[in-house]
């Protein structure tokens, strides 16, 4: 029930939800003396959530700090990638859609081929609530080994749906095998919530942040409206209200 209720419920806050609902609301109860003042509001409050300045800042403030330069000089038993990164209804083995994820992958991939980490653990089944044929720690399997890896340098968790159940399957199969020093690669901006989950079951991995989506830097354009900043917006609600959710059912 939880699951299903976090892949619905969080639309209900997303901005793009919330703009159609007063939009609707509105046009239901349409009164001339508020009707302009709501469209006005709608108008600036859609603007300042489509500038890449505001979605940067917001989105920012989640994404951790760039990872320290000696990270990569440890020995580690086994890097775990958390998945999230494929359209798994368009993924087939042949022809998997990446989406904006796929450094999570690519830099598991290169540790172990550096020899950086031992073992590959690929987490992840679908998010999906429609289609649950699908693992894609399984496809990225086949991935990683397309790329390189053998399949003895790969374990994989298929079934866990979302962060929660990725640290709980994730740290029984580090202590079925022994291992001990892990890094946990995820998204910059999900690396709170991911290294918390994991602390709570005991792991205590390193975290190697990457898929870093924000920047720094300012220009004429980060003020002009931009369906990519909106889209940043969302993934900051959903991973805030994914902290708050977690907290209050003591997964983190």
């Amino acid at each position: 029930m939880f699951f299903v209720l976090s892949k619905t419920l969080q639309y209900l806050i997303f901005p793009l939800t919330l703009f159609f609902l007063v939009m609707i609301a509105t046009f239901l109860f349409y009164h001339r003396k508020h009707a302009r003042a709501i469209f006005g509001a709608m108008i600036v409050s859609l603007y300042m959530l489509c500038m890449p300045i505001t979605s940067d800042s917001l989105l920012g403030w989640l994404e951790s700090a760039r990872p320290p330069s000696d990270i990569l000089a440890q020995k580690y038993d086994v890097a775990v990638v958390l998945t999230g990164m494929l359209d798994i209804e368009l993924s087939e083995k042949e022809n998997l859609e990446f989406g904006e994820g796929v450094d999570r992958i690519l830099a598991g991939i290169f540790v172990v081929r550096r020899g950086i980490a031992d073992k590959l653990l690929i987490t992840g089944g679908s998010g999906s609530l429609l289609d649950q044929s699908k693992s894609e720690a399984v496809l990225l399997k086949e991935f990683a080994i397309e790329s390189g890896l053998s399949p003895s340098q790969i374990i994989i968790d298929p079934t866990s749906r979302n962060t929660h159940e990725n640290a709980v399957n994730t740290a029984g199969l580090v202590r079925e095998g022994g291992y001990k020093k892990i890094l946990l690669i995820t998204s910059a901006f999900h690396v709170w919530r991911a290294e918390a989950a994991f602390n709570k079951q005991g792991l205590f991995p390193e975290v190697y942040p990457v898929d870093f989506r924000t920047s720094d830097t300012i220009s004429i354009f980060d003020f002009l409206p931009s369906a990519g900043a909106l889209s940043r917006v969302t993934w900051m609600i959903h991973e805030l209200v994914g902290v708050i959710v977690y907290r209050l059912q003591g997964y983190i």
